[in-house]
C-alpha cells in the first residue's frame, strides 16, 4: 500500500475507531459532521474523566468496604478509642496507598478491552490493513498522531499558564496603582480580589480536568489502536 493511500486509510481508521470508542456507529452518515463537532467532544471528555477517576472509585469502594467491616467488628468487641482511630486511618489512607501503587497489570489496560480491540481489528480488516507492511505503516502514522496529541496537550498547558500569568500581572498592576494613588486597601477591594481569585481557581480546576480527561481519552484511543495492530500482526501466517 502506498504512503498516500495509508495516510487516507489512517484517517478513516482513526475516525472509525473514535466512533467505536465513544459508542457510536462507525458507518458514515450525514449526521457525522454534526456529531463530531457537537457530541463527540463531550462524550470524549466524559470517557477520559471516567478513566481518570476510576482509581478514585476503586479507592472509595475499598475504603468504604473496609470501614463497614471495621464497624461490624468493633460492634462485636470492645475496642479502645485510640485503636479504632488508628484502624480507621488505615482503612482510608492505607487503602489509598495501596491503590496508588498498584502494579501495572491492574491499570495499564484501562480502556482497552478484548471487545474494543476486536472492534478495531474489524475496522482494520474493512480498510484492507492486513499485511505486516501495512500494519507497520499504520503504526508509523499513529506515532505521528500521538505526537500531535501531545503537542495539543502542551498547548493547553501553555494556555493555563498564560492565564495565570495575566491574572497575576493584572493583580500586580492593581496593587501598584493603589500604592501610587495613596488609596487604602479597603474591604471592597479585598472582597473583589478574593472573588476574582476564586474564579481563577475554578477556571484552573475546570481547565485541568478537561485537559487531563482529553489526554486520558486520547491515550485510550491510541492504546486500543496499538493493541489492535499487535493483534492483527499475530494473525498473520508464519513465514
Amino acid at each position: 500500500m502506498e504512503l498516500v493511500d495509508m495516510f487516507i486509510k489512517t484517517k478513516e481508521i482513526l475516525e472509525a475507531s473514535e466512533s467505536a470508542l465513544l459508542g457510536f456507529s462507525i458507518n458514515r452518515s450525514l449526521l457525522k459532521p454534526v456529531q463530531r463537532f457537537f457530541v463527540y467532544p463531550l462524550v470524549y471528555l466524559k470517557i477520559g474523566f471516567g478513566d481518570f477517576t476510576k482509581p478514585m472509585a476503586v479507592w472509595s469502594f475499598c475504603s468504604f468496604a473496609a470501614l463497614i467491616v471495621l464497624a461490624l467488628f468493633s460492634s462485636k468487641i470492645e475496642m479502645p478509642r485510640e485503636i479504632f482511630l488508628i484502624l480507621t486511618n488505615i482503612c482510608i489512607w492505607g487503602v489509598l496507598l495501596l491503590t496508588t501503587f498498584l502494579t501495572p497489570s491492574t491499570y495499564a489496560f484501562y480502556g482497552a478491552t478484548e471487545v474494543s480491540v476486536n472492534k478495531i481489528v474489524d475496522i482494520l480488516d474493512e480498510n484492507g490493513v492486513k499485511s505486516e507492511s501495512d500494519i507497520e505503516l499504520l503504526e508509523s502514522n499513529l506515532e505521528k498522531v500521538e505526537k500531535r496529541i501531545e503537542a495539543r496537550v502542551k498547548f493547553y498547558k501553555w494556555i493555563i499558564g498564560a492565564f495565570w500569568g495575566l491574572y497575576l500581572l493584572a493583580f500586580n498592576f492593581q496593587l501598584r496603582f493603589l500604592s501610587l494613588s495613596d488609596k487604602p486597601i479597603d474591604d471592597t477591594f479585598l472582597k473583589s480580589s478574593f472573588e476574582g481569585f476564586m474564579y481563577v481557581i475554578l477556571f484552573t480546576v475546570f481547565a485541568l480536568l478537561a485537559m487531563i480527561s482529553y489526554k486520558r481519552a486520547s491515550n485510550m484511543l491510541i492504546a486500543n489502536l496499538q493493541f489492535a495492530c499487535v493483534e492483527q500482526k499475530s494473525r498473520q501466517p508464519a513465514a
